[in-house]
């Protein structure tokens, strides 16, 4: 009889072993789950609150068309810049508990059918409780997160949607392609500007003041509004990277980079021929005054033998172009000037007059 018990008392503590390893390798199974990862899909065409796009679309745009959001079941990490930590997350409602009345559900159902989301019965909400506005994370840009279907979605103050989605990163942007943005990223500027019609194009597109305050088509027609979304992506990458340099033969190409003031600096592109400096150009420029900016844009071939500058100033009333130019680089390691256009102000009546030279 004891031995039986004993056996018993034996059997009882290798089941108990066994349900404590079982409890173990559930928990290391669900803790080595991998996170969700959702990519930036779009931004709405148009808001909740109604009204045409405005600039505050192309800034949303801008702004997060690189991020993703990496969510577990205890955070959600926004593109490894900040995190917004375990709060009231994971909340089950339905859209009217959430926005409250039968209107304002029909309003966001609009919205989201425009942009082909769908709003389903069941939502779930990740609340953002940060109330740090020195926080990249702060509520007042990150509103609450709402996971409908295989999208997650926060709306902003003016009532945009911000769509992310678990596609792959690839397809992020395939049914929605945004100036400046589908153009592969090159140091070497952006090739537009080999086009000398890109002068004719611009004076005659860019009719708008560069107040903010303008007409939606007409900052997006603006062949500019490319230009100053790829560019800011290209200096960035640039102050990142510290030195770009290109090497052919024994000739070296590389970049420097000049502050004049605090909102004033200079590019260069630098040729050396043996360890010399040969000859230098300056390919970017930027000056910002509070009554106009001033910018230069450029485009170097991938041989390095043809460089093609645009100047344009934007003031309080317009946009114009003041000067492109195609220079080459000759075998001596020289920027000979092949062509150059130069342009007026723009008149009373709204014209730049240009002319060779």
């Amino acid at each position: 009889m004891i031995t039986n018990e004993r056996n018993i008392m034996k059997l009882e503590k290798i089941f108990l072993k066994i349900i404590a390893v079982l409890f173990l390798l559930i928990n290391i199974a669900y803790a080595t789950e991998p996170p969700e990862t959702w990519y930036f899909y779009k931004v709405s065409k148009n808001t909740v609150l109604g009204g045409e796009p405005t600039f505050e679309r192309e800034r949303l745009i801008y702004r997060y068309w690189q991020t993703k959001l990496t969510i577990t079941d205890k955070e959600v990490v926004i593109d490894k810049a900040c995190t917004i930590p375990e709060g009231a997350m994971n909340e089950i409602v339905t859209p009217l508990s959430y926005w409250k009345s039968p209107e304002q559900v029909e309003k966001y159902q609009k919205i989201f059918s425009e942009e082909k989301i769908p709003l389903e019965n069941q939502i779930q909400i990740i609340k953002n409780n940060l109330n740090d506005k020195d926080s990249p994370c702060s509520k007042k840009d990150f509103t609450d997160l709402i996971k409908t279907g295989n999208f997650m979605v926060f709306m902003t103050k003016r009532g945009y949607l911000v769509i992310f989605s678990k596609n792959l990163e690839k397809d992020r942007l395939s049914s929605a392609t945004y100036r400046g943005l589908n153009q592969p990223l090159n140091l070497l500027g952006h090739p537009m500007l080999s086009d000398k019609k890109i002068v004719k194009k611009i004076n005659k597109e860019c009719d708008y003041p560069d107040d903010g305050y303008y007409e939606y088509d007409s900052y997006n027609k603006c062949p500019l509004t490319e230009l100053g979304i790829y560019f800011a992506s290209v200096i960035n990458k640039l102050d990142a990277e510290k030195e770009y340099s290109f090497e052919n033969n024994k000739d070296k190409y590389y970049f420097t980079r000049n502050q004049i003031k605090e909102f004033e600096y200079e590019i260069y592109l630098n040729i050396e021929k043996n360890n010399k400096l040969i000859d230098r150009l300056p390919i970017y420029k930027e000056n910002i005054l509070e009554s106009a900016a001033f910018i230069q844009y450029y485009y170097i071939d991938n041989e390095f033998k043809n460089i093609w500058l645009l100047n344009y100033v934007g003031d309080d009333s317009t946009h114009d172009i003041e000067k492109w130019r195609h220079y080459k680089i000759d075998n001596t390691g020289h920027f000979k000037l092949l062509e150059s256009i130069s342009c007026e102000h723009r008149n009373r009546k709204g014209i730049v007059k240009c002319h060779n030279g």
